[in-house]
């Protein structure tokens, strides 16, 4: 029998949330240390130097333990755009040099990118044949002036994961640099990233990581970081508290860490106190675990939804299937109507591109999908 974690979590009765691709709930033990870091502002007194300094510092270890990387080498911010961003700003790219993205993609993996256009940077947004880009289609684009490659693990509109481990020795062969977003993966899949060919990932917290808004991070390949030109000075990433007791002049310190470019302010407690309790709850319970629970659900669905009546976009083959299920009427001038007595019945799901994209996690049941399968398969509605 599937393990009940909906008590984990203060989910408003009779509504089902079926959307975590956009957003995660919080988790009950989460909103408790949001309120044990508002006391720290209420009486500062409780605000002691050593969590000023430890609240980041172990909210990137739990990031590591999340995806198999050194915490030194997490990058705090404060959504996926902040890494992309950061990447696309540092990288030494010149006139002449390539990027390739994804058309259709979302905007996140393509707007930081477009500004490279100024400085006479092409940025290819290389149409897929399917639903998603394949190895070949990424072989035939590059150039021996392709210097970057951005795709995301999977695909947000249509839940089609990409070929990472392919794409990605298909760079490394070509010294290019890889970048993944993965926002739509991690804290739903098991991720070790020592062993995947990938030069840099960006991440939402608060979708499948179950943060609250405003969180994010990035890792980049130490060797990658110190390539970067980004002059991004942070006093808390470069002073100690010698320097800072120093009434001499400042100089800049050598860029050796990641600590340089996480987003100013990582004293956001109110932020990344309950989001880093939010990753310890889902290591708790194991992604292995929690990766389980979603593909039952995902499988419940592709099991009983009326294909008389439905169309299913994203993959399904059970090897290729991810946490993204999306479907289409196949009279799709319908779609609109279905999202929206979806909503009115307390069922929320997204509507992207005219589909509509379901996105199971940890705190949803079988009864919940049952629902959403009773409401979807009611024919003449």
């Amino acid at each position: 029998m599937m393990p009940n974690h909906t008590q984990d979590f203060q989910l408003t009765h009779g509504q089902i949330w079926l959307n975590a691709a956009s957003e995660g709930p919080i988790p009950t033990v989460s909103a408790g240390s949001l309120l044990e870091a508002i006391q720290w502002k209420l009486s500062p007194h409780r605000l002691t130097i050593p969590k000023f300094i430890e609240v980041p510092l172990e909210l990137k270890r739990s990031l590591a333990k999340l995806i198999n990387v050194n915490a030194e080498d997490i990058i705090l911010g404060n959504s996926a755009t902040y890494g992309i961003h950061l990447l696309s700003h540092g990288l030494d790219l010149k006139s002449g040099d390539e990027v390739i993205l994804m058309r259709n993609d979302f905007p996140t993996d393509i707007l930081p990118w477009l500004h490279l256009a100024d400085k006479g940077v092409k940025v290819t947004q290389l149409q897929a044949k399917g639903p998603v880009l394949t190895p070949e289609e990424i072989r035939s684009a590059i150039t021996s002036r392709t210097k970057a490659v951005c795709l995301p693990m999977v695909h947000s509109f249509s839940g089609w994961s990409l070929d990472i481990e392919a794409i990605g020795a298909l760079c490394r062969e070509r010294n290019i640099s890889f970048i993944v977003n993965m926002s739509q993966v991690v804290g739903a899949w098991p991720l070790d990233l020592s062993v995947l060919p990938i030069d840099a990932i960006v991440c939402a917290g608060y979708k499948w990581l179950l943060g609250p808004y405003g969180t994010g991070f990035c890792w980049l390949r130490p060797g990658l970081r110190k390539e970067l030109h980004y002059d991004q000075a942070y006093w808390i990433a470069l002073m100690d508290e010698h320097s800072l007791n120093s009434d001499g002049e400042l100089s800049l310190v050598p860029k050796d860490s990641a600590r340089q470019y996480d987003v100013f302010g990582t004293a956001n407690f109110f932020n990344f106190v309950p989001w880093r309790a939010s990753i310890e709850y889902l290591l708790t319970i194991g992604i292995d675990v929690v990766k389980v629970h979603n593909d039952a659900l995902v499988d419940q669905i592709h099991q009983d939804l009326d294909q008389v009546s439905y169309d299913i976009i994203s993959p399904v083959q059970n090897n290729e299937r991810t946490t993204i299920v999306v479907v289409t009427h196949k009279d799709k001038s319908r779609n609109k109507a279905i999202f929206d007595r979806l909503k009115e019945n307390g069922v929320h799901v997204a509507f992207w591109r005219n589909n509509i994209r379901i996105s199971p996690h940890i705190y949803n049941t079988p009864e919940n999908i049952g629902s959403l399968l009773s409401l979807l398969n009611t024919r003449g509605e």
